[in-house]
C-alpha cells in the first residue's frame, strides 16, 4: 500500500514540477488517490496464465536456439576437459623434468666439491714438490760449491807438485876445499 501511495505522491509533485510554456494552452487534471486492493491470486493466475502463453510461444521458438546452445555448451565443456587432461599431463611432465634437473644440480654440486677437493690437494702438492725442489737445488749449488772447490784444491795441488824444486845455484861459500894428496 505504502508504494501505491509513493507512487501517486510522485504523480502529483511531477504534476506540480510541470510548467507549461506561455502561449501553450495546459490541461488541468487533479489528482486523486488510487487505492488497489490487493488480489494476489487473482494476480498471479492472470501473470501466470499471460506467462504460460508468452514461455509457450517462446519456448516453441526457443526451443531449438537452447538446444543448439546446450550443444555448444556441451562441446566447450568436453573441450575444456580435454585442454584440462593435457594442461595436467603437461604439469607432470614438468614436474618430473623439474624434480631430474634438481637430482642433476645436486649431483654437479657434489663433483664441484670433490673438483675443488681434488684442486685444493693438487696445490697443496705443488707447494710440497716446489718445496723440496728448492731443497734439492740447494743441495745440488752446495754440491757443486764443494766440488769446484776441491777440483781447485786438486789443481793448486797438480801445479805445486809440477813445479820442480830449483837446484841450489852454486855457492862457493858452501863448498869446502879438498886437499888431494899428491
Amino acid at each position: 500500500m505504502a508504494r501505491k501511495q509513493s507512487l501517486s505522491d510522485l504523480l502529483q509533485e511531477e504534476a506540480q514540477k510541470f510548467t507549461p510554456i506561455e502561449g501553450e494552452p495546459a490541461i488541468e487534471i487533479i489528482a486523486e488517490k488510487v487505492v488497489v486492493e490487493e488480489q494476489p491470486s487473482s494476480d498471479e493466475e492472470s501473470s501466470a496464465q499471460t506467462s504460460e502463453s508468452d514461455s509457450n510461444k517462446r519456448t516453441s521458438s526457443t526451443k531449438a536456439d537452447l538446444e543448439a546452445t546446450v550443444k555448444e555448451l556441451t562441446a566447450n565443456l568436453e573441450e575444456s576437459h580435454k585442454k584440462e587432461a593435457s594442461l595436467e599431463q603437461e604439469i607432470v611432465d614438468l614436474q618430473s623434468k623439474l624434480s631430474k634437473q634438481k637430482t642433476l644440480v645436486s649431483e654437479q654440486k657434489s663433483l664441484a666439491q670433490q673438483v675443488a677437493k681434488g684442486v685444493e690437494e693438487t696445490k697443496k702438492t705443488a707447494l710440497q714438490l716446489a718445496e723440496a725442489n728448492s731443497q734439492l737445488i740447494e743441495e745440488i749449488n752446495a754440491l757443486k760449491q764443494t766440488a769446484e772447490d776441491k777440483s781447485k784444491l786438486a789443481v793448486a795441488v797438480k801445479e805445486t807438485s809440477a813445479i820442480k824444486p830449483v837446484k841450489d845455484h852454486y855457492n862457493p861459500l858452501n863448498y869446502k876445499k879438498s886437499h888431494r894428496s899428491s
